[in-house]
């Protein structure tokens, strides 16, 4: 971490990451996360763990009229990603078990698949009609939430990039980090601060050019409130 730049609000550094806290307020324009142009068409390789069970947004982008143009929810029992104003599909698989998880989620003209297993397992689900739109270069990308009132997500990351190819969706392991694949050994010695918590009362039942969200990507987004 830079010394000229603090650490964002409610994100606290540990060695294979970041932990994002229920304090976080992660906001930034789009153009400082992702290519002036970019389009719905991508590829997202994550790496996490989720410490409270709710129905938070892992992120969201949002045009500038508000709408949103993508995102990704967390629910139990259940992925929802969302593709475009009012599209969007879901994948049963819960990642509110207090395990590490690698995925890789790929966006592709009409389908949305979910890898698991290193690209072993696959699910495909489609959209329906959606048209492959550029996201709004004046747009916002939120990070943890859906907007500032929504109940925040709450877990340890390890890695989150933003591929604009298919190249790594097959064989995304390749593109983890070492220190993601092995992360269970790496867990944050910071009892008790953050176990996995109840319910969220709220909660229902070569490598391509990309953009890296980790502990260095984190740096680059503004909080939308002072730090604490």
């Amino acid at each position: 971490w830079s010394s000229s730049r603090a650490v964002p609000q409610g994100v606290i550094p540990f060695k294979s990451g970041v932990i994002v806290t229920q304090r976080a307020r992660i906001e930034a324009p789009l153009s400082a996360i992702l290519p002036a142009g970019s389009r719905t068409d991508l590829l997202l390789v994550l790496s996490l763990c989720s410490h409270r069970i709710n129905n938070a947004f892992l992120f969201a982008v949002k045009s500038k009229k508000k709408k949103l143009q993508l995102g990704v929810q967390f629910v139990p029992g259940k992925i929802i990603v969302y593709v475009g104003h009012k599209r969007s599909v879901y994948f049963d698989y819960n990642v509110h078990d207090g395990q590490w998880h690698n995925m890789a989620i790929d966006i592709r003209g009409q389908t949305v698949t979910l890898f698991t297993s290193c690209g072993k397992r696959r699910v495909h689900a489609d959209l329906h009609l959606k048209k492959d739109e550029a996201l709004d270069p004046q747009g916002s990308f939120l990070f943890g939430k859906i907007n500032q009132h929504s109940v925040q997500f709450e877990g340890a990351i390890c890695q989150f990039d933003i591929y604009p190819s298919a190249k790594a969706a097959h064989h995304y392991c390749k593109y983890l980090k070492k220190q993601c694949r092995q992360a269970d050994t790496y867990r944050p010695k910071l009892p008790p601060l953050l176990p996995l918590l109840p319910r969220d009362p709220s909660a229902s039942p070569s490598t391509p050019h990309h953009t890296e969200l980790s502990l260095k990507g984190l740096k680059n987004l503004t909080t939308a409130a002072p730090s604490l």
